[in-house]
């Protein structure tokens, strides 16, 4: 670093702890380096590192009296010297990325940026803006007589090199070029100023600009906080050594970190305790610990703006308007739109047509006005043409600020003006004329506007109101520095997540940058090591950090083990295991629950309800007594039971318009028509069918084979698909109703029931193999049976035929199935007596039942207690 120019000096503050005491002593040392000069600190400027030290320097001040100086950061200050130029990088994100995707089309340097595809320009246009934007800095840091030679210089070390990396060296030439081609310097208006003298205060490393604007003084002062670069933690090795806690794991981590606050905020019942947010994920599971005690915590850099519920409800929008989009991103933008809050039931009508539920007319024509007026909402999104972006920010902000309450909605919330004005939806952020000139420019379907909105709120930080009682402050490392933080507790201290050295990504090699003043890998890692040592200075240090991530170990940081390498023999880190505070609960145990059937009956039961009364009580009384049911999924891909819906079908078509005595070609012909007109029907994409088309291309020949055989033995297709329902009297009015799949009828007027399934014949074979226990084909033969066109008891067969095996088609008969069928109906005869008599519906718990059950939850199966064994 070079030498300061004579009429600035500096000051190499107290190394003790960074407290209210050490801000008073800087003010003193401000005090006695002012008075023999005979300056007047009012018209002095004092430059901080970054905003959150203006309170308490300003404090400190005012409590020592008399003139004050201007207290600052540059970004403050240039805040106030005018609005900058859009068009520099580094000053708006989102100009830069257009800027800089507009600079590579423009000077593409023999790279075929078009043809590289999205992925790749995205990327390259990240990297150019970020370089852009530290070639920019990097310029302002020097004199401006100087800047000539640096661009000059930079030119020259870019044009050097050949081979590996020649895509990286073009790139960076783009982004000098565009750096260079911005004109002014970042702080030249601040050079403008002329103060009575310059104060920087210097932590956590150099500031080239501050230390630039202050070489431009007639005088100055650098206060310069940092210890020696050679030793970095010499200013912390005598005082008490901050404590450390080993964790197994995150989660151990991030409990014994939020233990540690409850402690400090307890403990020092007017301070604030700093959150250092080294590890995000960490900092995010703590966070939500403490919200539990409730205690609120304020986050300085916020979140990022796509994870607000405005911007998911913009995305939501877009997502519902793009070409392709499913029913559940459509049914997801209704939910939170105010057409579909307006039309609750007609919505939730839409919602149960698009599950494939029955609905009524009436309320069917209100689901299909909603849809229309959906569509409507829609249409000036919709499309695949290419619109300058500007067209499409003016469009949403028309959807969204067109209706009054909804722009009231967007307005008078926080995030959603953060929203808007981020993506230029309203004045005057959609006026800037640099704005315009490159959202002109810019031509996006409506896929690719999504994906921008989707990466500039992702970009964008929002920091929200905040309580003003909070007493936890979540920080980055490099803004804890020197703030009156009464305790700090700083999770992830692990090898991972501090002082690894991952280098960021670059166009610039390591003594390039050097070269330039850019920062480098080991400038990067020295601020990192500099801003450690200043928050050891801090009072009531906690270090944390987990043992290992998962089967991997993680050890302690290598500037953790560094600081205590610098540590006197015989001091160490203090161990320190914090607990969260136990809570003494009364004990509530789970027991399988016993519902009682008081309330209303249905009037007819199916199959599948007898089934669910046989297999679990509890089961019958959420499906059929309290009508729960799990809502189908929208927009999958067709799975096995959809395939045999379509099987279903196909067969249903081949058998009913089947003529006689058809000769096999004609039957193959039949058959693939059959179901081509299916799967036209359905509307199935035929890609999603290729599975299933391939297992019915394999059973249509042994199919057709099983049948003719069958029709040589005198059986026929008689009836397909039929919905039966009969009302046995012993069941007191109650109905059975179903739907058989098949019946076949031969000469001598046998009639056998024939059920498709497309499960494996093993578990078909298990069913039949007690016929007591096989609910369904003796439920159907019940319906037969029962019927007045009933065949007598000894006429009727019944068997499953398995559709989707090696040996398919393969038939698999229930025995004696007349004789189940009675004895089904008068147990389950005896069954509804007893349960309309208060036997309580009980939950079996039977594993087999339980693992696919929708009521899992309901009964709270996982939850049960152990039964207490008597004492």
């Amino acid at each position: 670093m070079p030498a300061p120019p004579p009429s600035i000096t500096i000051c190499h503050l107290a190394r003790g702890r960074s407290d209210a005491a050490w801000w008073a002593a800087v003010v003193a040392e401000i005090h006695a380096w002012a008075a023999p000069r005979q300056l007047d600190l009012r018209d002095a400027i004092w430059l901080l590192p970054y905003s959150a030290l203006l309170a308490p320097a300003r404090r400190a001040l005012a409590l020592r009296g008399g003139w004050q100086p201007r207290v600052e950061t540059i970004a403050t200050l240039l805040a106030q010297c005018g609005p900058r130029a859009a068009a520099q990088p580094g000053v708006d994100p989102v100009i830069d990325r257009l800027q800089a995707a507009q600079w590579l089309l423009d000077h593409a340097s023999g790279v075929d940026w078009g043809g590289a595809g999205p992925r790749a320009f995205a990327q390259a246009a990240e990297s150019l803006a970020r370089t852009a934007g530290e070639f920019r800095l990097a310029a302002s840091a020097q004199a401006p007589p100087l800047r000539d030679a640096w661009w000059q210089r930079a030119r020259s070390l870019l044009a050097q090199g050949t081979g590996p990396g020649a895509v990286e060296r073009a790139l960076a030439r783009v982004a000098l070029e565009w750096a260079a081609s911005t004109g002014a310097g970042e702080i030249d208006p601040l050079l403008a100023l002329k103060p009575a003298a310059w104060i920087v205060l210097r932590a956590g490393g150099a500031d080239p600009l501050a230390d630039a604007v202050m070489s431009q003084g007639t005088v100055g002062l650098l206060l310069d906080a940092d210890p020696p670069a050679e030793a970095p933690f010499s200013a912390v090795v005598e005082l008490d050594p901050p404590a450390e806690v080993r964790c197994a794991d995150a989660e151990a981590e991030a409990q014994a970190a939020c233990a540690q606050i409850l402690a400090d905020l307890q403990a020092h019942a007017d301070g604030t305790v700093a959150l250092v947010a080294q590890d995000r994920e960490a900092v995010r599971r703590i966070r939500a610990l403490l919200e539990r005690f409730g205690v609120a915590a304020v986050d300085d850099t916020g979140w990022r703006l796509s994870t607000t519920r405005a911007a998911a409800r913009l995305m939501g929008l877009l997502r519902a308007a793009r070409h392709g989009a499913t029913q559940d991103d459509r049914l997801n933008w209704l939910k939170d739109d105010p057409l579909g809050s307006e039309h609750t039931a007609a919505l939730a009508a839409l919602e149960s047509r698009w599950r494939g539920e029955r609905v009524s007319d009436t309320v069917a024509e209100q689901a299909d006005a909603l849809w229309r007026a959906a569509q409507a909402r829609l249409a000036p999104l919709t499309g695949d043409r290419r619109l300058p972006l500007s067209i499409w920010c003016e469009r949403v902000a028309q959807l969204c600020l067109a209706d009054e309450r909804e722009a009231a909605r967007w307005r008078d919330d926080a995030a959603g003006r953060a929203v808007l004005a981020t993506l230029r939806c309203e004045p005057p952020h959609s006026q800037a004329t640099h704005w315009q000139a490159l959202a002109r420019r810019a031509q996006m379907t409506l896929a690719e506007y999504t994906d921008w909105v989707d990466e500039t709120l992702a970009d964008a930080s929002f920091v929200p109101p905040h309580a003003a009682e909070a007493r936890v402050v979540i920080t980055p490392l490099a803004r804890a520095m020197l703030r009156p933080f009464a305790a700090v507790v700083f999770p992830g201290t692990d090898e991972r997540s501090l002082g690894a050295g991952e280098p960021a990504p670059d166009l610039l090699g390591p003594a390039v940058a050097a070269a330039l003043g850019l920062p480098d890998p080991a400038a990067r890692r020295q601020r990192e090591t500099l801003a450690l040592a200043q928050v050891l200075r801090l009072p009531h240090v906690t270090l944390l950090r987990r043992t290992a991530e998962g089967s991997e170990p993680l050890g302690a940081s290598p500037l953790l083990e560094r600081f205590r390498a610098a540590l006197p023999p015989g001091r160490d880190l203090r161990p320190h295991h914090p607990c969260l505070p136990n809570r003494t609960a009364p004990r509530q145990p789970v027991t399988p629950p016993a519902a009682r059937a008081t309330g209303r009956w249905p009037e007819s039961l199916s199959a599948s309800a007898v089934e669910a009364l046989r297999a679990c009580p509890y089961r019958f009384f959420s499906r059929v007594m309290l009508g729960l049911s799990e809502p189908e999924e929208l927009d999958l891909p067709p799975d096995k039971r959809d395939y045999g819906t379509w099987l279903h079908a196909v067969l249903m078509r081949f058998h009913s318009g089947r003529g006689e005595s058809p000769t096999l070609d004609e039957d193959r012909a039949r058959f693939s028509a059959c179901a081509w007109a299916q799967s036209a029907e359905t509307g199935t994409p035929e890609g999603e069918l290729l599975p299933f088309l391939a297992s019915f291309e394999a059973l249509v020949e042994p199919y057709l084979a099983w049948w003719r055989g069958r029709e040589s033995a005198g059986w026929r297709w008689w009836q397909g698909e039929q919905d039966k329902r009969i009302e046995p009297p012993a069941l007191g009015g109650l109905a059975l109703k179903g739907r058989l799949d098949r019946l076949d009828r031969d000469g001598a007027g046998r009639i056998e029931l024939l059920d498709y399934k497309t499960v494996s014949v093993d578990k078909l074979k298990r069913t039949v193999a007690d016929r007591f226990e096989d609910t369904q084909l003796a439920f159907y033969a019940a319906l037969v049976l029962g019927a007045p066109d009933a065949p007598p008891p000894a006429d009727l067969t019944a068997a499953y035929l398995a559709m989707d095996d090696k040996a398919a088609p393969l038939p698999l008969r229930h025995p004696d199935v007349a004789v189940s069928a009675e004895a089904l109906v008068a147990n389950l005869a005896i069954e509804l007596q007893r349960v309309r008599g208060g036997e309580p519906l009980r939950a079996l718990g039977e594993s087999d039942t339980c693992e696919h059950c929708e009521a899992r939850g309901l009964c709270r199966r996982d939850h049960w207690s152990a039964p207490e064994e008597p004492r």
